[in-house]
């Protein structure tokens, strides 16, 4: 029995992973066909192992200082995956570091609205000779890079992402109403119905992570502006319990269905019950604050002081196995999972 066998799929889950945005990659035929995943499986197996770098038959001081934690590499593996979903859920490209103590990962994720392989329109760049001296090539439409990779690893990978595919490849900013949203979309499905017999009910905690606004601070001596941000508060952290999440988006609809204005308009039911819990029990006003970081039973996310991105994804999206193929109650839309939002977001 080959102890080495890896399934792709399961290193996925229960993983913190940096979050990248990659342009399109230029590569003859589809980077899913099967040469193409074990030419590159090959070539970045012999670059790590310090083989063959640019020609030259070298050994890498890097990888050599590294093997008495994580041992020899053994191999890379370029492989197809599918990811579990709402709507067929999404294809990615798993990339699996296999060393004799740890394994590492990372995954290219493919645009569900389009085909990995298809032909995108693309800006104008830069392509190097021999890349535009090649015959029947395609761009495949990857936008979202997951890493789990130690830095040093990390910076090689990218490198040979970009050399290769002739990609750009930079970190994934998480805008400030992206985690917000994102919970909405979560704690949909939890909302109470008329039967009550069939309400999906949350199997975790909801945590929370609060930061105040990062505010520009005219530099009066210096002649520039600075980023900082409130010194006498740091950050805030608001668990919700899992039976009380129902009752909040019960509440949440309660308070969108009684108020009106653009605000409400453009605030979800869960934000509107938290803002309500946080201002009357905290004195909290949750509009003027930045959600840094949030914790369900489906994801984890966060972002970093520069606005990147990290996350770890616990299950697939939920759904409602009482509601089969039928479309979601008006007013609620399903969600396709925290993966499909930020592919969206990196397009």
């Amino acid at each position: 029995m080959n102890n080495d066998v890896i399934d792709p799929l399961a290193l996925l889950y229960n993983t913190s992973f940096n979050l990248h945005k990659v342009t399109p990659l230029t590569i003859p035929g589809s980077l899913s066909l099967q040469a193409n995943l074990k030419s590159h499986s090959s070539r970045l197996t012999n670059l790590l192992r310090g083989d063959v770098l640019r020609g030259v038959r070298v050994a890498s001081e890097t990888v050599e200082d590294s093997t008495s934690r994580t041992g020899n590499l053994r191999r890379v593996e370029f492989s197809t995956i599918a990811i579990s979903g709402v709507n067929g859920g999404l294809r990615s490209v798993a990339i699996v570091f296999l060393y004799e103590k740890i394994t590492y990962s990372a995954f290219l994720v493919q645009n569900s609205n389009q085909d990995a392989s298809q032909q995108v329109d693309q800006p104008a760049r830069r392509i190097s000779t021999r890349k535009a001296s090649n015959r029947g090539e395609q761009s495949n439409s990857y936008p979202l890079l997951l890493t789990r990779l130690p830095a040093s690893l990390q910076s090689r990978f990218i490198e040979y992402l970009a050399e290769n595919f002739d990609c750009h490849i930079s970190s994934l900013r998480i805008p400030d109403r992206f985690i917000m949203d994102s919970i909405e979309s979560h704690v949909d499905i939890f909302t109470p119905t008329d039967k009550p017999d069939e309400d999906v009910q949350p199997a975790r905690n909801l945590q929370i992570w609060l930061e105040p606004p990062f505010l520009s601070k005219s530099g009066d001596d210096v002649g520039f502006n600075k980023q900082g941000k409130l010194q006498t508060l740091k950050t805030i952290q608001m668990t919700f319990s899992r039976a009380d999440l129902p009752g909040m988006m019960y509440k949440g609809n309660e308070l969108k269905n009684k108020q009106a204005g653009e605000e409400v308009a453009n605030r979800g039911p869960f934000e509107l019950a938290f803002s309500l819990y946080a201002y009357h029990h905290m004195g909290i006003l949750v509009e003027k604050m930045r959600v840094s970081k949030a914790a369900c039973g489906e994801f984890v996310i966060g972002t970093a002081a520069d606005g990147s991105g990290r996350c770890k994804i616990l299950t697939g999206p939920i759904e409602n196995p009482a509601a089969g193929d039928q479309p979601a109650p008006e007013g609620r839309k399903h969600w396709s999972g925290i993966i499909s939002a930020l592919v969206h977001l990196a397009c």
